[in-house]
């Protein structure tokens, strides 16, 4: 007997083991098949329903893991031009369903990421072995590309009649799908990153916490589970990560956060080279100064911001009145820090210092966003009287620097008494 959906021998199906997929195995963790889009619509949600902090509140555990696990890997769609690549995308594969566009169409298969390893078997058919992989009834899994144009085909379900289609076609389309299986969360967003970096660029801060491959962005993300620091709710202590962006380039003056993961990542650097770090902020950082280690770097960065963020954690808290959280200032920051580095001696870089001369040296800092302490170092006074934090890390960082470490400059007494 045959299976009338599979066309494979009834004996060599197992359907109690999940829907059976004909596949492509390309390695032991990639498989390239096909399946209505439908069928991947039941795998993969609506990638809006992630961003809807009101929705998550009703998921199931599952579902909120599979949210969860996509906001790690995914950017973000709502107030993003994503959004609005998503209906052009929408209305050109109507054209496509209709028939519109003949074969002058294309488009690319989806890249999704399912955790758990799936099950695969031989099975003999008119044409000899095929593979078979097994996808559990429950599987869920996260698009790592292709992500707009599964968004696309939800727009165009939601109003078939606007686009002049019908939900049976859009559920019928057939589409390419990749399937990488059995891989971390870290190696998700490595391939996220690889497959994004020569299309659509996403923002900075999104393309820096997928790189993991980037050693400073390595240790910036493992910061961001290991740094302690106090609690907004100011009881306790919370995980770093819970006040770091990680995938807005800014912050808007509503947002919880004290910073975004650029500015993290760029104090890591100027902790890592000093002042020469100011330069490689934006960029790829391939190695690590000599006598460096990644896990000696880990250490001793980590030390010296759980004391920061102990020492300050009221203006990083007031982010939208102080300057401590931003870009150059923090960066600079890391520039000072960078003297207690073990690395740093004999480089040139200013005496050496311990953690507790650091945080002396920097005790009686006003972080206060005042043109009295901070006009023509972190940014300058506007027509109307405010404080613009005008400029960026390349810009203000070696000034400010010296304003936070060198006693022999002018900004020095500046920043700490309004003296000029």
């Amino acid at each position: 007997m045959t299976d009338q959906t599979t066309g494979y021998p009834t004996t060599g199906v197992d359907r109690g083991r999940g829907d059976p997929l004909r596949v492509l195995e390309l390695s032991p963790t990639r498989l390239l098949t096909t399946m209505p889009w439908g069928q991947l619509a039941r795998i993969v949600p609506d990638p809006r329903k992630a961003e809807n902090t009101q929705a998550l509140r009703y998921m199931s555990p599952d579902e909120r893991k599979q949210a969860e696990a996509r906001n790690e890997v995914q950017r973000n769609i709502k107030s993003t031009k994503k959004a609005q690549n998503a209906k052009a995308y929408a209305r050109y594969l109507a054209e496509v369903i209709r028939g519109e566009r003949d074969e002058r169409w294309a488009t690319p298969p989806f890249a999704l990421w399912i955790g758990k390893r799936l099950e695969t078997v031989q099975a003999a058919s008119l044409f000899g072995m095929d593979t078979i992989a097994y996808l559990p009834f429950d599987a869920t899994g996260v698009l790592m590309d292709a992500e707009t144009q599964h968004l696309a085909h939800f727009l165009l379900r939601e109003d078939p009649t606007a686009y002049r289609v019908s939900p049976e076609e859009i559920n019928a389309r057939l589409v390419g799908v990749e399937i990488y299986h059995g891989i971390g969360l870290v190696a998700a967003r490595q391939i996220f990153h690889d497959r994004n970096l020569l299309g659509v660029i996403p923002n900075k801060n999104v393309a820096l916490a997928s790189d993991s491959s980037n050693v400073a962005t390595n240790i910036t993300l493992t910061l961001l589970k290991d740094v302690q620091v106090p609690a907004p709710s100011g009881e306790g202590l919370v995980p770093l990560e819970n006040v770091v962006s990680v995938r807005q380039r800014q912050l808007k003056s509503a947002d919880t956060e004290w910073m975004t993961l650029s500015t993290l990542r760029s104090f890591v650097v100027t902790a890592l080279f000093g002042k020469a770090g100011f330069e490689k902020t934006s960029g790829p950082i391939s190695d690590l100064p000599e006598g460096c280690t990644r896990d000696a770097a880990l250490l001793e960065i980590q030390d010296v911001l759980t004391r920061i963020f102990a020492a300050f954690s009221g203006a990083f808290m007031a982010r939208n009145t102080t300057v401590i959280a931003s870009p150059a200032v923090f960066a600079a920051l890391g520039a000072v820090a960078h003297r207690v580095m073990p690395w740093n001696k004999g480089r040139g870089e200013g005496d050496s210092l311990s953690v507790d001369e650091l945080m002396e040296l920097l005790a009686d800092v006003k972080w206060d966003r005042d043109p009295r302490f901070w006009e023509g170092t972190a940014g300058k006074q506007t027509s109307t009287g405010l404080f613009s934090l005008a400029g960026g890390v390349k810009d203000n960082g070696s000034k400010t620097a010296a304003a936070l470490g060198d006693p022999a400059s002018p900004r020095f007494r500046q920043v700490r008494d309004g003296s000029q």
